[in-house]
């Protein structure tokens, strides 16, 4: 198999909503699947990986429709949240029983035992109970006898949600870094992180209730989502109704993110003609972020995000929205 996938008219109906997505994925491309709880993201990964059937639709994987073949003929790897490994044997019979189903001799197990491992940085690993492992150890375990079987398709569904912040920052560059040193394997990640699938992501699909919202680069999702759900669901940012400004475009909403926003309680120093400017906005917070401020404002009403440089000295600033990183939005749908 090349793995490259795509996915047709794939239909799965459950009690709270119905999966239904056509998509595809090209041969070495790191794709992530982020979207709201129960919308869908593990489901398709277990109609992919033969774990589940589907009631319609294609899987084509290398020129062939594998929907209805069992997991161990699709060529196809998967990595669970929970790791999945068999407790009671060790690291290396974890890894060697893909191995045994493919005939391979003992020497031959071995040594691609030991290259794996060396591979996700255990070298030493082979006979270490999986009980006694780390969940930092235990994840890199479970990837590389997700490799074990040669597969040309790798299903990573949310690997790293158990582990803590400094960890899953580690780990994400390792499965990125074993992506790209493969060369030809292709990855699908299901994440509730968006951070995480920003970091990594060649391109990122979002899944709304059982559908495909949008796929694009992580570059343009974020700042040309295609509907206003894709913008709020990607990252911070504040949306006002359009009637309350002179606007030349037919639009209900305009969005924009805290990074467009200005926030001056003194003298400004652009060109007024590039933003669009709101006075007198009350500062409500001042959130310290490292690098700045993130301040919540109200204006007219509306409650405005806008990143700061420094803590406002006084109770009201001015801000100036910069007009070429405004969003403009009707009936929640992108306006180009």
């Amino acid at each position: 198999m090349n793995g490259t996938i795509d996915i047709i008219g794939l239909r799965k109906a459950y009690p709270s909503f119905t999966l239904d997505i056509t998509l595809s994925v090209r041969q070495g491309e790191f794709l992530s699947v982020i979207g709201p709880s129960g919308s869908g993201k593990s489901t398709m990964l277990n109609l992919i990986s033969g774990l589940d059937e589907p009631e319609a639709g294609k899987i084509i994987a290398d020129g062939r429709d594998i929907a209805h073949l069992p997991p161990q003929k699709r060529g196809i790897g998967m990595v669970f949240q929970d790791y999945a490994l068999f407790s009671n044997m060790n690291v290396e019979k974890n890894l060697t029983y893909a191995m045994k189903l493919r005939k391979l001799h003992r020497a031959q197990r071995r040594q691609q035992c030991d290259e794996l491992l060396s591979f996700v940085n255990l070298s030493g690993y082979n006979k270490r109970k999986v009980t006694t492992l780390s969940g930092g150890e235990a994840q890199r375990v479970a990837l590389a006898r997700a490799l074990s079987a040669r597969p040309s398709i790798l299903l990573l569904d949310e690997p790293l949600s158990a582990l803590d912040a400094n960890l899953r920052r580690h780990l994400r560059d390792e499965i990125r870094r074993v992506h790209d040193e493969d060369g030809t394997l292709t990855t699908i990640y299901v994440t509730h992180d968006r951070e995480e699938a920003f970091s990594i992501s060649d391109r990122i699909a979002i899944i709304r209730d059982g559908r495909i919202e949008m796929v694009d680069s992580p570059e343009n999702i974020y700042r040309h989502p295609s509907s206003l759900f894709c913008a709020y669901f990607t990252g911070e940012g504040t949306s006002l109704p359009a009637q309350m400004f002179n606007l030349s475009i037919d639009c209900d909403t305009i969005f924009f993110r805290p990074e467009a926003v200005t926030v001056t309680d003194g003298c400004f120093y652009g060109d007024a003609d590039a933003y669009l400017i709101l006075e007198n906005a009350e500062v409500l917070s001042a959130e310290f972020l490292g690098r700045g401020y993130l301040l919540g404002l109200r204006y007219n009403g509306h409650r405005i995000l806008a990143e700061s440089q420094q803590r406002p000295h006084s109770t009201s600033a001015t801000l100036y929205i910069r007009k070429t990183q405004m969003l403009m939005f009707k009936d929640g749908l992108a306006v180009k």
